[in-house]
């Protein structure tokens, strides 16, 4: 299926005019990112993000109303995510807003169309009597965590509440305490809260990107020590930076926002990027049989495998959490990493294979072998070898 398609590429375009392709994109990109910006996530801009989970089953409808109810709150650029929690099998909805929540304004919203809420496990236990004054403290030394508890005179009903509470442990603790079996009615956290604010959030961003930079710089000087070749050594930096502004005007484009997931998976890019390029530059200057268009028909039939694997990978992630889990961490990869990776197919094969074979035949560049053959010829004169 790939044998031999970059000759037959290059039969039917010059293949200086394909290094051209991801040059003139990657402008483009950069306009577009200048113009439009990159969606910040509430990591690097501030906000905050609700997850609620619960049984009930939520049409489109509720979800409406629940949205229109949070947006008479003022909330600014708020989105609501409908999925599935993998570990407790329950509905989980999402709600990101880039405004700091204040917790008691929204509660009772979301509980008009979800239920009761909970920020912490609470345990019910019916009682028949008064339990004794110091068994919070005894509780709190068995489970190693802080517990509140609360004892309805009315009802005889005694409320635990704790972060992280064990239905069996409980009981055991509680039957020890008090002396008799007891049953435990447990209800588990099912909202969780996380606010970042702004300025937490330029303080992330400013710290990702520094890091992103530094490890981009670490990564150009490896390649040069590597090769000590300036004109490969440059396609091929050329290849990946090219990678990461073409992803980063994908995600303008579509509305994907930059957060620490996002960062990483152009990380990740440029890192497979440079995996790629290195694979094609050691074929075409290091390999001694061949010339220049079989080395890189060679490469090319290798390359497009291990990428064409690597995006059907990431389209059915993208497919799997969009749909079902509404993971957004996974979708934010997945979805970077995908339209990355179809860059890469340009700026690899058009741009750098291009670099490369205008670098060895038209520009003086030879290969090693021929250098390294010239050397042992001087060597054999100089010191009067046959």
């Amino acid at each position: 299926m790939f044998d031999n398609l970059y000759t037959r590429l290059t039969e039917k375009v010059n293949y200086k005019t394909l290094i051209f392709v991801p040059i003139i994109l990657s402008i483009i990109m950069i306009f577009l990112i200048f113009t439009r910006g990159i969606p910040l996530g509430i990591d690097f801009q501030g906000g905050t993000l609700m997850e609620i989970l619960t049984e009930k089953d939520i049409d489109k409808l509720t979800l409406s109303k629940l949205e229109s109810d949070l947006m008479n709150l003022g909330l600014e650029d708020l989105k609501i995510y409908m999925g599935k929690d993998f570990e407790t099998h329950m509905n989980r909805i999402t709600i990101v807003t880039t405004t700091i929540v204040e917790t008691e304004n929204v509660e009772g919203i979301i509980a008009k169309y979800i239920g009761e809420l909970r920020e912490s496990d609470t345990a019910l236990v019916e009682l028949t009597e008064r339990p004794p004054a110091d068994l919070k403290d005894k509780l709190g030394t068995r489970l190693k965590e802080r517990v509140d508890i609360d004892f309805d005179r009315d009802s005889n009903i005694l409320k635990i509440s704790a972060i992280d509470l064990d239905k069996e442990e409980l009981e055991s603790a509680l039957s020890f305490y008090l002396n008799k079996e007891v049953v435990v009615e447990l209800q588990k956290k099912n909202i969780n809260i996380d606010k970042v604010e702004p300025t937490l959030g330029e303080k992330f961003r400013s710290e990702g990107i520094k890091a992103a930079i530094i490890a981009y710089i670490l990564m150009a000087s490896v390649i040069f020590f590597a090769f000590r070749d300036f004109i490969p050594s440059i396609a091929v930096i050329l290849a990946a930076t090219c990678d990461a502004i073409i992803a980063m005007g994908c995600m303008s484009i579509f509305g994907i926002l930059l957060e620490p997931a996002s960062l990483v998976a152009i990380l990740m890019l440029v890192g497979y990027s440079v995996d790629s390029d290195i694979l094609l530059t050691t074929r075409i200057l290091k390999r001694k049989t061949g010339g220049v268009n079989e080395r890189i028909d060679s490469a090319m039939k290798t390359g497009l495998t291990m990428t064409g694997t690597t995006l059907v990978v990431m389209l059915v992630i993208l497919i799997i959490s969009s749909i079902l889990t509404q993971i957004s961490t996974l979708g934010s990869i997945a979805s970077v990493l995908l339209l990355g990776l179809l860059a890469d197919l340009a700026t690899t094969w058009f741009m750098n294979a291009g670099i490369l074979k205008w670098y060895v035949e038209e520009k003086g560049g030879k290969f090693p072998i021929l250098k390294r053959k010239r050397r042992t010829k001087f060597r054999s004169r100089r010191y009067g070898h046959h």
